[in-house]
């Protein structure tokens, strides 16, 4: 149970978003019993699918319905008491405010905190989509919810009755067949495009025509072999294999991919520190997908004429991988950067790229994959990979 928060040399409690002060336990402890001898919210409890909380004014958990608590592995809610939503789901960022859940810079685009705050505000039902991001099984997942906060007022107490829907299986489908029929459909469309030309112009080089129509064929092959990694990862059911990485062949690779590839059209792509024998032990497929992936990112960044760097080094001990280009993330677009369903690029984003660089660099390399964004360096994408003697008995 949390009661406590920190405050500042004026006794007013800190946050960078929603209210951060919590109820005295006298006050928790007269809403927990007006709660718990309500049939109203007996009725709610008993008659609500998916996960069910009913808050105070702050925003604190006084009881949750008997789903919720199985899904957590528990038998009694008393430990839940006092809480803050993120802090029961094991929100990831739920420790990052000075005042808990809803406190952190993050919370600011919380469809939760959203609801809750907006619920209070207007004395109305709030839905809202929440992207989340819990701790599961010793790691992080994504995890989507439909949020709805309805106002109750009881005797001289406001609640707030919040219900959780798990959407997780729809957005990860929507995302992936939008992944998956938005790049398809761009390949077939080339395939097709150099097919009539070969049909119909005689006078053109047909071996050129010939070789370009193979790199689609290639193309097509390994956009829909990504895909099912990517669902594969999603289940855990991805198997890696570890090997020694000469840092050239990564870097053949990286080129390769890119040599043709309409993103990098007017702009530079340059390697640092990639000319060595060194070898690195990950498993290279993946490796080299989150390398894309940061660099198909930094090449969309940047205008016409500029340069995205990918660049080498080892610190302490760990190889690190950097992808670096001269603009800037928005505040509001970087703390939403790593969710799945999450995308700068309205109809015609996918919302996987930055998203598939953390699950396969930290689930699955046991890596640490983050970014650093600001006016004077631009943006650095990084992957710092664990020691090799770290993998003993991994993969």
């Amino acid at each position: 149970m949390k009661q406590t928060t920190q405050e500042n040399p004026q006794g007013k409690m800190q946050t960078y978003f929603a209210p951060a002060e919590r109820a005295d336990p006298e006050t928790l402890d007269k809403q927990l019993n007006q709660v718990v001898k309500s049939p109203l919210f007996q009725a709610i409890q008993d008659s609500i699918d998916g996960y069910l909380m009913i808050l105070n004014s702050c925003r604190q958990v006084l009881a949750v319905n008997k789903q919720l608590l199985i899904d957590l592995g528990m038998e009694k809610p008393d430990c839940l008491v006092g809480d803050r939503p993120g802090e029961v789901l094991s929100c990831v960022h739920a420790s990052e405010g000075p005042g808990g859940c809803g406190t952190s810079k993050t919370c600011s685009t919380c469809g939760a905190v959203l609801s809750i705050l907006t619920s209070q505000k207007e004395k109305c039902p709030s839905v809202r989509e929440c992207l989340a991001t819990v701790k599961r099984n010793n790691h992080s997942e994504s995890a989507e919810f439909r949020v709805r906060a309805t106002p109750v007022t009881i005797g001289d107490y406001e609640f707030t009755v919040l219900v959780f829907h798990d959407i997780s299986g729809d957005k990860r489908r929507e995302a992936l067949e939008r992944t998956f029929f938005h790049d398809i459909l761009n390949t077939i469309g080339g395939l097709l495009g150099w097919s009539e030309i070969l049909q119909r112009i005689e006078d053109v080089d047909q071996r050129e025509i010939a070789n370009r129509i193979v790199r689609l064929s290639n193309r097509l092959s390994r956009e829909v072999r990504e895909q099912r990694t990517l669902s594969q990862a999603e289940t855990g059911e991805l198997e890696i294999s570890l090997e020694q990485v000469p840092l050239s062949k990564i870097k053949e690779n990286l080129e390769a991919a890119f040599s043709a590839h309409d993103v990098a059209k007017g702009k530079t792509l340059v390697f640092e520190n990639f000319d060595t024998e060194n070898k690195i032990v990950s498993d290279q497929t993946l490796l080299i997908r989150v390398l894309t992936n940061m660099i198909k990112n930094a090449l969309e960044a940047i205008p016409h004429g500029e340069t995205v760097c990918a660049s080498f080094e080892t610190k302490e001990g760990n190889p690190v991988f950097m992808v670096h280009n001269p603009g800037v993330i928005p505040e509001k677009i970087a703390l939403r950067i790593f969710k799945r369903s999450f995308t700068t690029k309205g109809g015609k984003g996918h919302g996987i790229g930055t998203y598939s660089m953390k699950l396969f660099g930290e689930r699955y390399l046991k890596g640490k994959v983050d970014f650093q964004s600001t006016p004077e360096k631009g943006t650095i994408f990084y992957i710092i990979l664990p020691k090799h003697e770290e993998l003993s008995g991994k993969g």
